[in-house]
């Protein structure tokens, strides 16, 4: 006989499932994957959407997670708000972007908080005080603010857009400028700006691939993506060439994952 523990669980699994079904069930309605699923470029998709452009007008002044739960100001789309840089690398972008980022962002249940701290408590190397997934995403985005000269906001998540990943595309910006809240019927998405931050590709395919297991895994939408109903890759790029040199990235990156993620790119728009 399941004991009240178990029962609660099944419960919660259950509740769960219902409300990624319900996520799945919109997003399938959503126009742009709807369009996508009938064969169309995503170039063309994305120019009839309002608001193209302005999606690439501001600088960007606000480090979130690639989640695309989180939506808190003009956001630069790190996964787990940069915790998965190495020392040489997070020392690099600081010293790049030092003063000019407002908010460093973490939030409660983040996928890239939770494989860095299995990672980290295998090792035996959580910092002093954290025993949670979430205290660790709270410690590293403190300190990558402090280091920035910016704030440090934690959202829980009744401050996010919503409870359960429903994300059916991974943005991948070359710009450093992609803003989607000014995007018009564009679907729910993680976002990766590394590319326009001038990341490396090789932490730039360990981001792309850990945003891909949540979204293909039981954290995401999972087992609902198929080969006719992938999971997209969107590469925003500058230009022809840098869209050639970030799809090569993101091949090497989702190798493994087959036909149930597909690439597709655009070039953004020029600006005034």
């Amino acid at each position: 006989m399941n004991t009240h523990e178990d029962m609660a669980a099944q419960s919660h699994h259950d509740d769960l499932a219902k409300m990624l079904d319900q996520e799945w069930q919109t997003s399938e309605n959503n126009e742009v994957i709807k369009r996508l699923k009938a064969g169309e470029e995503l170039a063309v998709v994305i120019e009839s959407l309002p608001g193209l452009k302005e999606a690439f007008k501001d600088a960007l002044d606000v480090i979130d997670c690639s989640d695309g739960r989180v939506l808190l100001g003009k956001k630069i789309g790190l996964a787990g708000s940069g915790m998965l840089l190495e020392d040489a690398e997070s020392d690099k972008f600081v010293a790049a972007n030092r003063g000019k980022i407002k908010i460093v962002t973490s939030h409660e249940d983040c996928g890239a908080a939770k494989i860095l701290f299995t990672a980290l408590q295998s090792a035996g190397k959580l910092p002093a005080g954290v025993n949670t997934s979430d205290e660790l995403g709270t410690y590293m985005a403190k300190k990558l603010a402090a280091r920035l000269g910016a704030e440090h906001y934690f959202l829980p998540i009744d401050k996010m857009a919503k409870e359960v990943h429903n994300e059916r595309a991974l943005v991948l910006d070359g710009t450093g400028r992609f803003n989607s809240t000014n995007l018009k019927g564009f679907p729910p998405h993680f976002v990766c700006s590394g590319f326009g931050f001038n990341l490396s590709p090789e932490y730039m395919q360990t981001e792309i691939k850990t945003l891909a297991n949540i979204a293909l895994g039981g954290h995401g939408l999972g087992e609902r993506f198929k080969d006719d109903s992938p999971f997209y890759i969107m590469i925003a790029a500058k230009d022809s060439e840098q869209l050639q040199t970030i799809t090569k990235v993101a091949e090497a990156a989702i190798k493994d994952f087959g036909a149930r993620t597909v690439i597709k790119g655009f070039l953004a728009p020029e600006q005034d």
